[in-house]
Formats: C-alpha cells, sequence, structure tokens
C-alpha cells in the first residue's frame, strides 16, 4: 500500500517564538540553575566516592572539591551564554544554530 505524500504549494511563514525579555531570561536562568545543580552534584559524587575507595582524608576530599568548583563554574558560564544566544534566535524568529564548544564564545560580541 503505497502512501502518497503531501507538500505545500508555498513553505509555511516563519512565526515568532517571541516571549519578551522577561521571559527569555527566566528561561535561560532556569537552564542555569539546572546545569550548576546537576554538574556540582555530579562532581560531588565523584569526589566523595573517589576519595573512599581510595582512603583518602577528609580535608583533601574538600579541596578536591574546591578545585572541582572550577570546572562547573566554567561549564555553567559557557551554558549561560549559550542559553541566552539560543533565546535570542527564538525571538527573532531564526533557528537554533550548532553549537560552538568554546568557553567565552558566546559572552562575546560578534
Amino acid at each position: 500500500m503505497e502512501q502518497e505524500i503531501i507538500t505545500p504549494k508555498a513553505p509555511p511563514a516563519p512565526i515568532s517564538h517571541s516571549m519578551g525579555i522577561f521571559h527569555s531570561f527566566l528561561s535561560a536562568a532556569g537552564v542555569v540553575l539546572l546545569s550548576i545543580t546537576k554538574l556540582g552534584a555530579a562532581l560531588a559524587a565523584v569526589i566523595w566516592a573517589v576519595s573512599q575507595l581510595l582512603g583518602l582524608p577528609d580535608m583533601v576530599m574538600y579541596a578536591l572539591m574546591a578545585l572541582g568548583v572550577i570546572p562547573v563554574i566554567w561549564a555553567t558560564l559557557w551554558v549561560a551564554g549559550r542559553a541566552w544566544h539560543v533565546e535570542q534566535l527564538l525571538e527573532t524568529g531564526r533557528d537554533v544554530d550548532r553549537p560552538v564548544f568554546e568557553a567565552l564564545y558566546y559572552w562575546k560580541k560578534h
């Protein structure tokens, strides 16, 4: 049984995903909060598990957790920039582009 593919005569007009600056900020902030809590919890769990397996003293574990904050903050800054960039693309009716995996890429003016 063959099915006929129906195509429109003209491409549909782009619709605006505009929510306003406040809602864009809330959406981006939600992504940032989610990323920092998930990344922070995952890093803390891994550091705790490794330190328990290796029998490291608690002070070493706390020092490793303090150092582990650096990649969590770094990744969260990237996620924040990317989330705001995506919200701005959607605000102007454009499609989401491919991510650029450079730390502060989205914080620079282009």
